[in-house]
């Protein structure tokens, strides 16, 4: 298992150094390192990116309850917040109930912001190799879109991997295993080079292509992560993370998330197949308490390539997994008396390569699925289901220099009937190395 790409294709299409790709059918990977220096027992080198995409929103604003005594459970659809345009009415006033619009234009960090990795390599014996791996991640965006506000780093990798004929060890933090398939997906046929969906009008960024709209994001997470070597096309990998607490609800943790992932891997001339099941589970406790849920979580999938034409589906399911990432922190993701609920979604995602341009589509539904205690509760109205469409154009200058345009468009739905669209067209440039 490796967290940096060393595939090599004349093909400029570039995978990012971050994400945990093992055993993955791309037929059009660029060199994702520069060596800068080499000693008898070592090799420096880097791996990186810049962007930056103007992006336009536009659509409904936040809807309103279409009762007065109906209450909006916060977590889904996009909050517009202070960006709000109201409805006017005849009389020159604001009109009661309307959820108004939303205009935004913003200079955002894409998918996956400017990144700047360091490895070292070395050779522990004949038949293992050593890495170590940094990587900051930084964005353009300032918090609260202050001009004069800092730009912090993120250390968002770091990490020792051992690998030889037994496999491979991965101590320290790393893209975890539920999910990742899905989020794999989204990379390489949708939002690579893009930016999709920003999250929220106001925030700092990255950006999320799909996740939301039936992708469920992997995340970065300090683990001990053992793979073992590839038999037959198949490889199993499986790590115990650090747990995650769910803020305002599940606030104590006692024992690790163990999680794993089986892969399975053919190709052939021209065809490639990659294919993944993964899953998660945690125990979580009230602070302080005895008392106790479990977050699970599974994932499934695939990428199929034949010739020019690659096609990426996937699918999620799981209590606590939460409506972008298993353990948000929602109140989408717990109830009132912190029931955690059920959330599943399917993607999927198809790109034509045609010479230097890669044309990518995708779309995916993510669903919420009531607790009893929801169903006892008229007042309360819960997200339905988000359900997003992406269409992505990406020029290759070359191999280090990517150019993008790339629509969006979101459909959100509650349970008492709320609706809200909204929308996002995005260009922009990305370097790499």
């Amino acid at each position: 298992m490796t967290l940096t790409l060393r595939l090599r294709s004349k093909s400029p299409a570039l995978l990012i150094p971050m994400l945990a790709l093992t055993g993955i059918c791309v037929s059009k990977i660029a060199e994702a390192e520069v060596s800068i220096a080499k000693t008898d027992a070592w090799e420096l080198y880097t791996t990186g990116r810049v962007n930056a995409f103007f992006s336009y929103g536009f659509g409904d604003g936040y809807p309103q309850p279409l009762n007065p005594n109906e209450t909006i459970i916060p977590g889904g659809g996009l909050n517009i917040g202070t960006d709000n345009i109201p409805t006017i009415g005849p009389d020159g006033m604001p009109v009661p109930g309307s959820a108004g619009t939303f205009r935004s234009m913003r200079i955002r960090s894409g998918f996956v912001p400017n990144v700047m990795g360091l490895g070292l390599r070395s050779h522990v014996t004949d038949f293992t190799t050593l890495t170590v791996y940094l990587s900051l991640w930084t964005t353009l965006e300032q918090e609260g879109q202050r001009k004069t506000g800092p730009v912090r780093p993120d250390a968002r990798e770091g990490y020792a991997l051992l690998e030889g004929g037994w496999g491979s060890l991965l101590v320290g933090r790393a893209l975890d295993l539920f999910s990742r398939g899905a989020t794999e997906n989204d990379f390489l046929y949708g939002h690579g080079y893009a930016l999709g969906f920003p999250g929220n009008i106001d925030n700092q960024g990255p950006t999320n292509g799909l996740i939301g709209f039936g992708v469920s994001a992997a995340f970065f997470s300090a683990g001990i992560v053992y793979a073992t070597p590839t038999k037959g096309g198949l490889k199993l990998t499986a790590g115990i993370y650090d747990p995650a607490v769910v803020a305002g609800a599940w606030e104590a943790t006692r024992y690790g998330r163990p999680e794993g992932e089986l892969t399975y891997d053919a190709s052939s001339d021209l065809i490639r197949l990659h294919l993944f099941g993964n899953g998660a589970v945690q125990n979580l406790y009230r602070a302080a308490e005895t008392t106790s849920a479990t977050m699970y979580g599974v994932g499934y999938g695939g990428r199929l390539e034949v010739g020019a034409f690659h096609l990426g589906l996937a699918g999620h399911y799981g209590k606590g997994v939460g409506l972008s990432y298993a353990l948000e922190n929602s109140a989408t993701t717990f109830s009132q008396t912190y029931a955690l609920r059920t959330f599943d979604g399917y993607s999927g995602f198809a790109q034509v390569v045609a010479g230097r341009f890669d044309f990518n589509a995708g779309a995916g539904i993510s669903r919420v699925f009531l607790l009893d205690e929801d169903k006892v509760n008229p007042n309360a109205s819960v997200v339905k289901n988000q359900i997003g469409y992406a269409g992505v154009i990406v020029y290759h200058a070359t191999p280090h220099l990517h150019f993008a345009l790339d629509y969006m468009h979101g459909d959100y739905s509650w349970y008492l009937g709320e609706k809200q669209s909204v929308n996002f067209l995005s260009t922009g440039m990305t370097a790499t190395w």
